[in-house]
């Protein structure tokens, strides 16, 4: 085994001499892989741990039991199985290399093994090519060779990595670049520099077609330039000139055929027809503008054979002085057609699209209409309120900005506030406008453009004027509402189930949130509504005309609970005890006296306070009624008390009667006399009592008294008309009774419930 490099050893195609570029197409997606595994070069993915690789006259790899094995296809392939997970991509990629051309694994390898040793500080000692993984054997002359290599700067290795790719993608101009960026010969590199003789070669074929093509169109043979201009492109498929010939001699040809002019970037444009020779159906080439991108499809559909080689399609953009750009469209619609994803804004362009066959351009292009790019705004929406319109789109990234227009009935509308994606205009009229919305480009001389524009029309509709104050007053057990505004709507009082909107949300007539029904309360006095008791109400004004609604401010209506089992009794000393059964779930419960015209709350007593002292309230003689409802529970509420729950006390008026012992005559008393007394505050009753004097007789020293009115002898009446306080009445008591009895009076009629009876003391009344 030689152990220089120079021998002529190893497989077909060995290396005499260290490669000057790796020359593998896909070599730069290779490097990304090999990186994205922390590898420092292809030979680390090759070898277990612990053994080394051979590299003079192959790849091998050395150490273990099997002391020396060639790493071929069969040992990726082995590699891949085995390893797989996120090595299996760049085994699979290296297999295909391999087997593509048995030398060039290799020739990557010691391509990426001089440039880390170029790179190294200490790249001539052969204990660095040792630390790459290199059989120490072979390291030595490795480095000595590596030393006198020819060095490549920065730009002339992206060369010789890129120059496989352009020349298998037949991008001759741009291998013929690069080319131009080597050594004279290849570096000693035989490969590469046969490679460089075949682009030369290729791009003097290309030139010479391109020349023939000249002469043949100054002679006016279009037909020959065409097909001049067709091999060169076939032999250059990025030779601008060629691409653009192309386009130019087949549009002007008698072969072909344009339809309408130029179009505008926010228009549709006119698709652009080729008419092919013979019997080949005429094809069109649409594009159709999107904000961010251009759509671009050819139909009808090729034909199954030519669909197969498919189509490659070139954007050429127009530059005023400049040259054509010419860029190519490789991204496929999920319609169908391809897809311009980074148009340029405010410039000319066409697109052509050429047939292939076997990936080299086999026939003339179909090509579009000028498009303007100047795409319009998308999304363009709007919505409306009271003399109100808001409208957002979305604005394409390379326009400088839009110019928006609202024309009304009466003609442009002026004030509206426009900024990024939104307008609003306030203050408007009931009526039909249309809004135009126009995006601004700069074009390459510097010139503003303007897009064709974006036409969206929109209805201001009539909105009711909304309720701007609402008042609340309690009366007579029920609530009485009043407002302002709303004088053109049908002004409703609501309760929203989950809350109100903000006083002048604008409202629309939705399934999906319909307005609540008017409170259903039921009408009460004085044109008032009753409120449920034990109810706490957020009470909402909402001006309704038609489908659209106002919501207005709102209030909080509280109706506490009533409270049941209420008693009320003069107690004396001009007080009034209160029972009653105590509301469940009060915290308190609120007493209100009303009295001689007056409403006064005495007391509001806590459940624990009432139930260890009791209620008692300070009263006058005259009637009252006492009013029990539990405490309200919501600050700044309108409360309205329950109804019922007021107990009626009539004024303090009392009958006192005393029977007055005559008058002594020498040994005798004369007959008794009965003083009957009214006393009453204020006006007295119509229907006072009738008061009997009732007597009984007693078997024995002790009579008993009478029990009823019935129990007894009646022996005097007074009646109730007769009484009038401040004029006591007198009557003598009948002597017809043998003593002894006992006397007792007593009140009969409707009224005697209402009415007092101030008894003296019992021992007063026996008569002895």
């Amino acid at each position: 085994m030689g152990l220089e490099f120079g021998h002529n050893l190893g497989l077909r195609r060995a290396l005499r001499g260290l490669p000057l570029s790796p020359l593998v197409p896909g070599y730069g997606r290779l490097v990304a892989r090999q990186r994205a595994l922390g590898l420092r070069h292809i030979g680390d993915a090759l070898v277990e741990r612990g053994r080394v690789l051979g590299v003079l006259d192959g790849v091998f790899e050395e150490g273990g039991a099997r002391r020396r094995q060639h790493i071929g296809a069969d040992r990726l392939r082995q590699l891949g199985a085995a390893r797989g997970g996120a090595y299996g991509p760049l085994l699979a990629q290296l297999e295909a290399v391999q087997l593509q051309d048995p030398a060039a694994l290799r020739r990557i390898l010691l391509y990426q093994l001089v440039e880390l040793l170029q790179a190294h500080p200490q790249g001539s000692d052969p204990a660095t090519a040792v630390a790459l993984g290199v059989c120490p054997q072979e390291a030595g002359p490795l480095v000595r060779v590596a030393a006198a290599h020819l060095r490549l700067d920065g730009e002339q290795r992206r060369a010789v990595e890129e120059l496989a790719d352009a020349w298998a993608d037949g991008k001759v101009r741009r291998a013929a670049g690069l080319a131009a960026l080597l050594p004279a010969g290849g570096g000693g590199d035989a490969l590469l520099r046969r490679l460089l003789a075949e682009i030369a070669e290729r791009v003097k074929e290309a030139d010479d077609a391109l020349d023939a093509a000249r002469e043949a169109e100054k002679a006016g043979d279009a037909r020959a330039a065409e097909d001049c201009m067709l091999r060169a492109a076939r032999l250059a498929s990025d030779c601008p000139r060629a691409l653009l010939g192309l386009v130019r001699l087949h549009r002007a040809g008698g072969g072909a055929g344009v339809g309408a002019g130029p179009a505008a970037g926010g228009e549709k444009p006119g698709p652009a027809a080729v008419y092919d020779e013979g019997a080949r159906p005429r094809e069109v080439l649409t594009v159709l503008p999107a904000p961010e991108a251009v759509t671009v499809a050819l139909s009808p559909e090729p034909p199954a054979a030519d669909a197969a080689n498919g189509r490659r399609v070139l954007r050429l953009t127009r530059v005023p002085g400049g040259p054509t750009g010419i860029t190519e469209i490789t991204d496929l619609s999920p319609a169908g057609g391809w897809v311009d994803p980074s148009p340029p804004f405010g410039q000319e362009v066409r697109y052509a699209a050429l047939p292939l066959r076997d990936g080299r351009i086999d026939g003339p292009p179909v090509v579009s209409d000028v498009l303007l790019v100047a795409p319009d705004v998308s999304g363009l929406r709007s919505t409306t309120g009271r003399g109100r319109i808001e409208a957002t789109w979305t604005e394409p990234s390379g326009a400088l900005g839009v110019r928006a227009q609202l024309v009304g009935p009466a003609g442009p509308v002026g004030g509206a506030e426009v900024r990024t994606g939104a307008l609003t205009a306030t203050g408007l009229g009931v009526g039909a406008y249309v809004l135009r919305v126009r995006c601004r480009y700069r074009s390459p001389d510097g010139a503003v453009i303007e897009s064709a524009g974006a036409e969206h029309p929109v209805s201001v509709d009539p909105w009711p004027t909304p309720v701007d104050r609402l008042d609340a007053t309690a009366v007579h057990g029920a609530v009485r509402f009043s407002w302002s505004g709303g004088d053109d709507a049908d002004v409703r009082l609501v309760a929203w189930p989950a809350g109100p909107p903000e006083p002048g949300a604008e409202l629309t007539d939705d399934p999906a949130r319909p307005w609540p029904a008017p409170l259903p309360w039921a009408a009460g006095a004085d044109g008032g509504l009753v409120p449920p008791p034990g109810s706490v109400t957020r009470v909402s004004a909402l001006a309704v005309l038609g489908p659209r609604a106002v919501a207005g401010p709102g209030l909080v209506v509280e109706c506490p609970p009533a409270v049941a089992g209420a008693r009320v009794e003069r107690v004396g000393g001009g007080r009034a005890r209160v029972t009653f059964d105590w509301p469940a779930e009060a915290g308190e419960v609120a007493a209100t006296v009303e009295q001689d015209g007056a409403s006064t709350v005495h007391r509001v007593v806590a459940r624990s306070t009432y139930v260890r002292e009791g209620l008692y309230v300070d009263v006058a003689p005259s009637a009252f009624s006492v009013t029990l409802s539990a405490a309200p529970r919501t600050p700044d509420a309108v409360v309205v008390p329950p109804p019922g729950g007021a107990v009626r006390v009539p004024a303090d008026i009392a009958v006192s009667y005393r029977i007055v012992p005559g008058a002594r005559r020498a040994l005798r008393r004369g007959p008794s006399l009965l003083r009957v007394t009214l006393s009453c505050p204020g006006e007295v009753p119509a229907d006072l009592p009738e008061f009997v004097l009732v007597a009984r007789s007693g078997n024995g020293r002790d009579p008993v008294r009478p029990r009823t009115p019935t129990d007894g002898t009646t022996l005097l009446r007074v009646g109730g008309s007769t009484l009038t306080p401040g004029s006591p009445v007198e009557l003598p008591v009948p002597s017809g009774l043998r003593p002894p009895y006992a006397l007792r009076g007593f009140l009969l009629g409707e009224g005697a419930a209402d009415v007092r009876l101030d008894e003296p003391s019992p021992t007063t009344l026996v008569v002895r």
